[in-house]
């Protein structure tokens, strides 16, 4: 009877124990239910709002199928059938893929994973281009007050251009990193293809096998060039004095390699500007083709001889190349090729 009493008082305080675990569950699950569907919708109106934003720089956004998810850690923006279409009074550019998948965690809602499926289709007034990919990431940090840090990484890759045989690369690496939390930081910039095979690679430098490119340097005032078309923000990326730098900049190929370093911006008729050290070994070839291809040395001539005998030696050769005037110089060959405004 006294072992009855004691645990009666016992069970009832484990029953209210449990109610009282029961009804925190229902009510976390409720209350963080209630969260997530608050910051669904506010994901959506900041969604929908960005894409106002940028149509009225005539960059359209459309989706063929829109769907919010992710509950309940993340939201999720699923985009069947992306589709981008560039206007900039000179024509228009037209950018689609199969799929688009865009993710944001909670608790970190300025992080945001990008997940595109291929294949995607670049349309032009002139020509179109086809992309695919086994696998395309893509990871911003910052937006859209500002951005922090970009990372794409894409593996698989070929790009077929009009009427040319295709290019691939079996990886793509490209990473954008502001360096310090401070407004108009330097980015720094990190840039790597893999396994690269592309025809216009092999009628610059010759056949061979498989070639790997890497960039290392950084960007300065990306911050002023942050809003309008692209051309618009060039001008005041260029207006604000943005410079690239590159620390070292590297392609290999079998016995063939270029290495650089240097820094370009845009003059003010927006031509490329700047000077590069550029150190290579077994590229007489294709440096001579390249001078023979604008007209400015002919193979069977004295200077075409001297040109062939300089390129031709083995080793190392090193040489300037310079973006001044609008004219690019590559070592002793001066205004070698014109360059355009690229806007």
């Amino acid at each position: 009877m006294a072992f009855e009493q004691e645990s009666s008082p016992r069970s009832a305080s484990w029953r209210s124990a449990l109610w009282l675990g029961v009804f925190a569950c229902v009510f976390l699950f409720v209350g963080w239910s209630a969260y997530w569907y608050v910051a669904r919708r506010m994901a959506e109106n900041e969604f929908h709002t960005q894409l106002e934003r940028e149509a009225q720089v005539g960059r359209i956004w459309t989706c063929a199928s829109l769907t919010f998810r992710g509950y309940p850690l993340s939201i999720s923006i699923d985009c069947s059938g992306p589709r981008l279409r560039i206007e900039n009074g000179a024509g228009a550019a037209i950018i689609s893929a199969r799929r688009a998948l865009i993710a944001a965690r909670l608790y970190a809602p300025t992080l945001v994973d990008i997940d595109v499926t291929a294949p995607a289709e670049v349309d032009t007034d002139d020509a179109r281009t086809s992309l695919d990919w086994t696998s395309l990431q893509i990871e911003t940090r910052g937006l859209p007050k500002r951005l922090d840090r970009l990372s794409i990484v894409g593996r698989g890759v070929t790009v077929e251009f009009a009427n040319s045989a295709a290019s691939r690369a079996d990886a793509i690496h490209l990473n954008l990193r502001r360096t310090t939390p401070s407004q108009m930081a330097p980015y720094a910039l990190a840039l790597g293809l893999a396994g690269i095979d592309s025809p216009a690679l092999t009628k610059l430098i010759g056949a061979g096998g498989p070639a790997l490119f890497t960039a290392l340097g950084s960007v300065t005032q990306l911050d002023a060039a942050t809003a309008g078309l692209w051309t618009e923000r060039l001008q005041s990326w260029s207006a604000a004095g943005g410079r690239a730098t590159i620390a070292a900049l590297s392609l290999t190929r079998d016995a063939f390699a270029v290495e650089a370093e240097g820094s370009v911006g845009l003059d003010q008729q927006h031509r490329p500007d700047g000077k590069f050290a550029v150190k290579v070994r077994n590229a007489g070839p294709a440096l001579l083709a390249l001078a023979e291809a604008s007209g400015k040395v002919q193979r069977n001539s004295i200077a075409g001889q001297l040109a062939l005998g300089i390129l031709g030696r083995p080793g190392e050769l090193k040489f300037d190349v310079t973006a001044d005037g609008g004219a690019l110089s590559i070592g002793p060959l001066r205004r070698l090729l014109t360059l355009p405004a690229l806007y």
